[in-house]
């Protein structure tokens, strides 16, 4: 609340929004299962400190393919998508279509 109230929170205003910040911290705790929440605090703020952006942040491997039944759609991928390359900061959804959640996410 306290990030909506000051303008910080959004991803439509170039800020990450709630989504992006339940995959970073799934990330952590995926690589911490057993950490207290505040020894996860305390990696979560050291890891994405140090993290070496535009590397994507994924808590799952990219899903290219589409389950049966559903319609091919594009999936984040810079190696093929031109636009994929030119994103500051991928977090990446964990199911189909993978895409950069925080695309919006501006300098």
């Amino acid at each position: 609340e306290w990030a909506l109230v000051h303008g910080l929170y959004s991803n439509v205003l170039g800020f990450l929004g709630g989504v992006n910040w339940a995959i970073l911290v799934a990330h952590v705790c995926l690589q911490h299962p057993e950490a207290l929440p505040s020894l996860l605090l305390r990696h979560f703020f050291r890891q994405f400190s140090q993290w070496t952006w535009p590397a994507p942040v994924a808590i799952a491997p990219i899903a290219d393919q589409p389950p049966p039944g559903v319609s091919p759609l594009p999936v984040w991928n810079p190696q093929v998508n031109p636009r994929d390359r030119h994103h500051i900061m991928p977090i990446i959804t964990p199911a189909y279509p993978s895409m950069n959640s925080s695309y919006n996410v501006g300098v």
